[in-house]
């Protein structure tokens, strides 16, 4: 069986840790590796031709229909960027069968937690029993997502979050670095939670909120 073919979106800081868990999922069976990765797909001008760990920068996000026979994920998400995610997946014109669910083999999935299509799981990241997951998640190294909590589709957990149990993360949020969600709070949709957060109370969608304990920053540019 020949590897398949898969593009990532983005060339940014995410794809390196895409690329580095597709790499250590061929490194399970090097004779029959699972995937091929074909190269990046970028809008940024300055990002053509650009390499990531040897992978090339192919095109624009609209070229993905070009590439048929290729599954593809989405590595594109900064607290500038997360609410576009889910117009950056629609611009590829794909189906959501297109779209490639990449966990790291040092991650820990649960046998009762869902993880949906298109999601990025990095190495080190723990999805507890009864977690849920939604469909084109990126979640970054070192967060664990603790049991009955659900994480909405296109949002973004970057690296070192704990997320207790009983959290209800909407869609398109983006949680920062190092930060802590406490049971039961509810993370609106589109909301953006500061790194190095202490969540204690339920943050409303839109909003932006910061430190410890984590209130609302007013005025921020951020904010919708």
């Amino acid at each position: 069986m020949s590897a398949e073919p898969i593009i990532i979106l983005g060339a940014g800081g995410n794809s390196l840790g895409i690329i580095d868990a597709i790499s250590a999922i061929n490194a399970l069976d090097p004779a029959r590796p699972r995937y091929r990765i074909e190269g990046i797909l970028d809008d940024i001008p300055e990002n053509r031709g650009k390499k990531v760990l040897g992978c090339e920068v192919i095109g624009v996000i609209a070229d993905a229909p070009r590439h048929a026979g290729c599954r593809f994920v989405n590595g594109i998400s900064s607290v500038a960027s997360f609410r576009k995610i889910p117009e950056i997946v629609a611009r590829t014109g794909l189906s959501a069968s297109r779209f490639e669910t990449v966990i790291h083999p040092r991650a820990t999935v649960a046998t009762t937690a869902i993880v949906g299509a298109g999601s990025v799981v990095l190495a080190g990241s723990v999805i507890c029993p009864e977690a849920q997951v939604g469909a084109h998640v990126i979640i970054l190294q070192n967060t664990s997502v603790n049991h009955h909590s659900k994480v909405g589709d296109f949002s973004t957990l970057s690296a070192g979050i704990t997320v207790l149990g009983y959290i209800d993360i909407g869609r398109n949020a983006f949680v920062g670095g190092g930060s802590t969600i406490a049971p039961s709070c509810r993370i609106g949709d589109g909301a953006l939670v500061g790194a190095g957060s202490m969540v204690i109370r339920d943050v409303p969608a839109g909003k932006v909120y910061a430190g410890n304990p984590a209130r609302e920053i007013a005025g921020s540019r951020h904010a919708l």
